[in-house]
């Protein structure tokens, strides 16, 4: 049954992590007083949010199993119950509610980054036994379904579950062992794991199309999805080691935009959220896309006298070396909301918790709690300001105008009102009086993480004991 919370910011100012979703209706509430405009007095208010949150939420975790990942993966699996219980019960902040919107339903698939040699038979003196040893095709985005985990590819939970159980389970199928192909294709191993998942129905399908589903990557090496395998055994660098021939020859490797529209297989990118613990220092987390990618320690620097085979860009006390994760950042600038973390972090704990915000901080079906009255052109006297996540641009998104930039630097922008022949913008809905709201057309919906400011004028019946119209 899905039952409806609210989640109310008591701030002069609305700031809320924004959902992917196709609406953002808000709430509102009076604050300050206004001069007087005849024949009523104006008040200003500032809108609060409130409502039901995201029920349904699937994860698909890849998972570098080269044997370097001992460490990393051990960091993830502590980390992975800690995410599953976030989401259904978020801690408290200080005023006592929660932090986020919990889930009401959870399901769990993992894959492995190893797709062997794509089918080609290249000597294990080239390409390391792992990757001879596996058919040539690795695991080729098989599930992750021990028998001792059960057997299910899918870990479910539902509402009134034991949730211990489903962390095991979960902590289980995430135990993928160290024996997968030193080539690996982690992205092109998400779409192959998604491929798999769609031949599941029922009580085990996955992604299900009310649910949002996040893409969760953790590899301490470059992406190096193959498209021309032929090629790239056959060409000039194939004397080098494998990681300088992933980024010496990038024209042989599956586009980031083909690999962004097959993890999306038709979905919107509201209604996906990609997240990667990759090879990136620590003190780049948080930064811009554009930030991470113009520093110095993510570029590629050949360098055959280590592990990598590159310049690392990040090192693990006493664990090796993780290469830039260049790729990753390259699909998060064109995918909003998306989240890059380091691989070289002490804890995943911060990722993990970043990525629960995200998920829970999705939000639908918020219905204002005091009706406007918009005019003969269905207009109404408020203004929508949003200040975009670092690094973002008002002019790169639609119906937005730049206002200014606050004081760490990010555009606030203000959203056209979609009225008077405007197409792209917000309006104010009236079609369901159970729940006037503000909504967002589907081509201007905020990306995750903005924060949004609303701000109305509402005319109030002046005193009749007041000739000054004074609150």
């Amino acid at each position: 049954m899905r039952r409806a919370r609210r989640v109310c910011a008591h701030t002069s100012v609305l700031s809320v992590l924004l959902s992917l979703a196709g609406a953002l209706p808000l709430v509102g509430c009076a604050t300050r007083d206004l001069g007087p405009i005849d024949p009523k007095t104006s008040r200003s208010i500032v809108m609060e949010v409130g409502g039901d949150a995201v029920v349904n939420v699937d994860l698909l975790f890849v998972i570098d199993d080269s044997g370097s990942m001992e460490q990393e993966q051990d960091s993830l699996r502590r980390e992975i119950p800690q995410l599953v219980r976030d989401l259904t019960d978020p801690p408290l902040g200080d005023d006592g509610r929660p932090l986020w919107n919990a889930a009401e339903s959870i399901r769990v698939a993992i894959v492995t980054s190893d797709l062997g040699t794509n089918g080609h038979l290249v000597p294990s003196s080239r390409v390391g036994s792992s990757c001879a040893a596996n058919a040539n095709f690795g695991r080729d985005g098989a599930l992750s379904s021990p028998t001792a985990c059960g057997g299910d590819p899918i870990a479910s939970w539902e509402e009134g579950d034991d949730i211990e159980s489903f962390v095991d389970e979960v902590g289980c199928l995430s135990n993928v062992g160290l024996t997968g192909c030193g080539l690996e294709q982690q992205l092109a191993a998400g779409v192959k794991g998604l491929q798999r998942t769609a031949e599941l129905s029922g009580d085990l399908a996955f992604p299900r199309p009310d649910a949002v589903l996040a893409v969760v990557v953790i590899s301490d090496e470059e992406d190096c999805s193959l498209a021309d395998a032929a090629g790239f055994f056959s060409g000039p660098e194939a004397g080098r080691q494998l990681n300088q021939r992933c980024t010496q020859r990038p024209d042989l490797l599956v586009g980031l935009d083909a690999l962004k529209a097959s993890l999306l297989n038709g979905r919107d990118d509201r209604d996906v959220i990609f997240s990667a613990i990759i090879g990136m220092p620590e003190d780049l987390v948080g930064q811009s896309p554009d930030t991470i990618l113009a520093d110095d320690r993510m570029q590629y620097v050949l360098d055959g006298t280590n592990e990598l085979g590159l310049e690392p860009a990040c090192e693990r006390t006493g664990q090796g070396q993780a290469a830039p994760g260049r790729r990753y950042v390259e699909l998060a600038r064109s995918w909003p909301g998306s989240l890059v973390s380091s691989i070289c972090a002490a804890s995943f704990r911060p990722a993990i918790e970043e990525l629960a915000i995200r998920i829970g901080s999705r939000i639908r079906g918020i219905c204002s709690n005091r009706s406007l009255t918009p005019d003969a052109e269905d207009a109404v006297e408020c203004k929508v300001r949003e200040t975009l996540p670092s690094g973002m641009r008002c002019d790169a998104l639609v119906g937005r105008t730049f206002v200014e930039l606050d004081e760490s630097g990010r555009d606030v922008c203000e959203v056209a009102q979609a009225v008077r022949g405007v197409t792209s913008g917000w309006r104010y809905d009236v079609s369901n009086p159970e729940c006037e709201q503000i909504a967002y057309s589907d081509d201007t919906v905020p990306p995750l993480g903005t924060e949004v400011s609303l701000f109305c004028l509402v005319e109030v019946e002046r005193p009749v004991d007041d000739p000054t119209g004074g609150p």
